[in-house]
């Protein structure tokens, strides 16, 4: 497993406020990252550390390995909070008047506009465009150097339904097509979950727990035990009911992992068909709880 950006031990103190309380973090390559807390958690305190924006009270940063950090970090793009544009200039003129204060290759201007879907905005400015437009083009000034990570601060933040899927689907399809790693913060769960492929839950500054996208949702899945007196005939009614019944047989009872939401019915079915029910219970988590329950009150 090749880490990206590691970091140890880290703290950053503001007076009497820690805003970053010993945070170990681990990002792979390849990995969408999301950082997850309330406003206030800690979120950009971390990403400005691991950008050289400010520096540690105490700890370290590791980046692509333990390659010299100053030199490593013109391998990051980000954007932090808003995107300064020039708000009178097109999106292509923005990328060429960034790409000279940046020291780039202008050629690669037009493969980035096509690549965040702005290759078709003309010469409309960047006063303009939505929300979503502006985002994305501080996305495209990010990726100017063909960046290997990108550290986005909430991205989505104040953007409407359509605004967060142009956003969404930028950042998946960046992931897929040229590999790049992305960290993103929000404190927007539903919408970081349909992207992540990997979570770090941050809370007064603490990183509570790192977490696969694979295994949350290992950890949150619902599903349903029915203790019954005959175990086959039960799968075998339930299964003529429920076409697409996804269930399992174990020595303790039948264990279903869909239709959990119709135990009542389920109940009544079997009982119907003369199988006694001794027990039927429901477990797993609720995605938006197990947050709840690492961020605090």
């Amino acid at each position: 497993m090749e880490y990206v950006i590691e970091t140890h031990g880290l703290y950053k103190r503001y007076g009497h406020k820690l805003a970053v309380n010993d945070v170990s973090a681990h990002v792979t390559r390849g990995d969408i990252y999301g950082l997850i807390g309330k406003n206030g958690a800690g979120k950009t305190s971390l990403m400005k550390l691991i950008l050289g924006i400010t520096y540690p009270t105490d700890g370290d940063v590791t980046l692509f390995g333990g390659e010299n950090v100053n030199q490593a970090r013109r391998r990051i793009g980000s954007l932090i909070e808003e995107p300064g544009l020039f708000k009178a200039c097109s999106a292509r003129e923005n990328l060429l008047r960034f790409s000279m204060l940046f020291g780039t290759d202008k050629k690669e201007i037009d493969g980035i506009l096509e690549l965040v879907g702005l290759a078709d905005t003309g010469n409309k400015p960047a006063k303009a465009f939505s929300q979503g437009m502006k985002q994305r083009l501080g996305i495209a000034i990010a990726l100017l150097g063909n960046p290997e990570v990108l550290v986005l601060d909430e991205p989505i933040n104040g953007l409407d339904p359509a605004g967060i899927k142009e956003i969404r689907d930028t950042i998946l399809r960046l992931n897929h097509e040229t590999g790049v790693t992305f960290i993103i913060s929000s404190h927007l769960l539903d919408e970081l979950a349909k992207v992540v492929t990997s979570d770090g839950i941050i809370a007064e500054g603490k990183l509570v727990e790192e977490i696969s996208a694979a295994k949350l949702t290992e950890k949150c899945s619902r599903q349903a035990k029915i203790a019954v007196s005959d175990g086959e005939k039960a799968i075998r009614i339930l299964k003529e009911k429920y076409a697409d019944l996804n269930a399992e047989l174990r020595g303790d009872g039948i264990y279903l992992f869909n239709h959990t939401d119709k135990t009542a019915e389920i109940n009544t079915c079997l009982v119907t068909a003369g199988i006694a029910v001794s027990e039927l219970t429901r477990s797993g988590q609720d995605f938006e709880q197990f947050f709840i329950e690492r961020l605090g009150d």
